[in-house]
């Protein structure tokens, strides 16, 4: 396929619709991710984390001629898969390079779902409505044997989220995975698939080179 005729940059096929809006915030950010301006459509599988897993290429297949490339999105927990988190990136990519996304499409499994980006961030106890310290929220959740003091994140991130939604009374709604992605500085990251993500972009759509000054 000739990129350079397609009508958009990029398509990405989420899991979910918490999914969907986290690509969304993050990808209407391009300067903090360090890639160049994208135009971009944002769509969910009707299947969730096992269609994505099993039926993206079939699913991204009308879209072949309109996209100059593609991404998969979806959480490892609830694929019914017990395959690494590499390895069903693999399959995935395999079944894409097939069906004619051959060098211009990615998977990204993130482990062991999308909850666990939230706890990456200061950011996110705003609009999760916490108006304490993150040490604070660290140890509420402690004490909740929620988040363990040695582990960087909480092991059940998605438990724990929903603890701090009802002690804040927050509704759940995808809107909040869009905000947090809209608002946090995820610079210094260091979540395996967040990063895979980061890179991907960047190798894709790389900042335009400033023009040498003239002499």
């Amino acid at each position: 396929m000739n990129q350079a005729a397609a009508e958009k940059d990029l398509i990405v096929l989420a899991a979910d619709a918490d999914i969907r809006e986290a690509a969304r915030g993050l990808l209407g950010r391009s300067e903090c991710l360090g890639i160049a301006r994208i135009e971009f459509d944002v769509i969910r599988h009707n299947d969730r984390d096992p269609g994505c897993r099993t039926k993206a290429a079939n699913y991204l297949r009308p879209h072949l001629g309109r996209y100059a490339r593609s991404l998969v999105i979806f959480d490892r927990d609830g694929c019914s898969s017990n395959d690494s988190r590499e390895d069903i990136q693999g399959q995935v990519e395999g079944d894409l390079q097939r069906n004619g996304w051959q060098g211009r499409s990615k998977a990204i499994v993130i482990d062991p779902e999308l909850e666990a980006w939230v706890w990456g961030y200061p950011e996110a106890l705003p609009v999760l409505r916490w108006n304490e310290s993150h040490r604070d929220l660290k140890q509420w959740l402690g004490n909740k044997n929620l988040w363990p003091s040695s582990a960087q994140k909480p092991p059940d991130p998605k438990k724990a989220l929903d603890a701090v939604m009802r002690r804040t009374r927050l509704r759940r709604s995808p809107r909040i995975y869009e905000r947090i992605a809209s608002a946090a500085n995820f610079k210094h990251c260091h979540d395996a698939a967040f990063c895979e993500l980061r890179n991907t972009l960047q190798s894709w759509f790389p900042l335009p080179q400033e023009a040498p000054s003239g002499g």
